[in-house]
């Protein structure tokens, strides 16, 4: 184990305005090769729900939001170096599933009760945290809550994993997210903006590609989402390649599929 620091990474500003809130912490400990020059594809992978891994550029490999053992779906083998958690709820937590000893970036603190600053480099990315209001009244276990959308920064690509929103954003909140490229965006009438308001949200922020996530398999909601936009994709390779050069004007839907 050694303590790295990088210069500041070239290419996307994805909210210059986040550091007059956020201290920025400019070495963590690593255990894994400094990243190569010179690549600029990144690739996203789905397990279902809210977990993402995000291969980047120079090597590193971050996860989003891990499902418990207890959720149903394959779990696959990651070995992470980095893992965010934006919802403290086992089905968004579940640190445990993952191999390796990543670094756990958590966007809520004191079990769930504030918001954490999060803005941080991990090899060959930047991650920082926008607080959300989480959850809704059909959320039976948890109710409304605190929670964190992420957004990572890399190869001049800014890709937000927006978290359990229950309402669209504040303009606040938009100024601390700027400008994004790719988003993960929940479907949920159970436990988060429904379908139809998500996909006005989206349409909003008009980000490049948005993922649709969370919608439980359910082939209804992700139709009422679907019926906003006039460019879906359906991706069935595993990953999904992009970078800065290959992204497509209007807001193209890209449905990923998982195990």
């Amino acid at each position: 184990m050694f303590f790295a620091s990088w210069p500041p990474l070239a290419g996307a500003k994805c909210s210059p305005g986040l550091v007059r809130y956020f201290e920025l912490r400019a070495a963590v400990p690593v255990s894994y090769p400094l990243p190569r020059q010179g690549t600029s594809t990144v690739s996203i992978e789905w397990f279902g729900h809210a977990f993402f891994r995000i291969f980047l550029p120079g090597g590193t490999r971050v996860v989003t939001d891990p499902f418990s053992f207890d959720r149903g779906y394959a779990i696959p083998p990651t070995n992470p170096h980095a893992v965010t958690i934006g919802k403290e709820t086992p089905n968004h937590r579940g640190v445990e599933i993952l191999g390796g000893k990543p670094l756990v970036i958590r966007g809520l603190k004191n079990g769930g009760l504030e918001w954490a600053k999060v803005n941080l480099k991990v090899g060959d990315i930047r991650i920082q945290s926008v607080p959300i209001v989480q959850g809704s009244g059909g959320d039976f276990d948890f109710g409304i809550g605190k929670g964190a959308s992420f957004l990572f920064e890399t190869a001049g690509l800014c890709i937000a994993h927006l978290g359990d929103l229950a309402a669209p954003m504040n303009p606040s909140q938009l100024r601390r997210l700027g400008k994004v490229h790719v988003a993960m965006v929940v479907l949920s009438n159970r436990v988060s903006m429904g379908p139809a308001e998500a996909a006005d949200f989206i349409g909003r922020l008009s980000p490049n590609i948005a993922i649709p996530m969370h919608f439980y398999d359910d082939p209804l909601t992700l139709a009422v989402f679907l019926k906003r936009f006039r460019r879906i994709r359906r991706h069935a390779a595993r990953r999904l390649y992009i970078s800065r050069k290959t992204l497509p004007g209007p807001t193209e839907i890209v449905v990923m599929r998982h195990d």
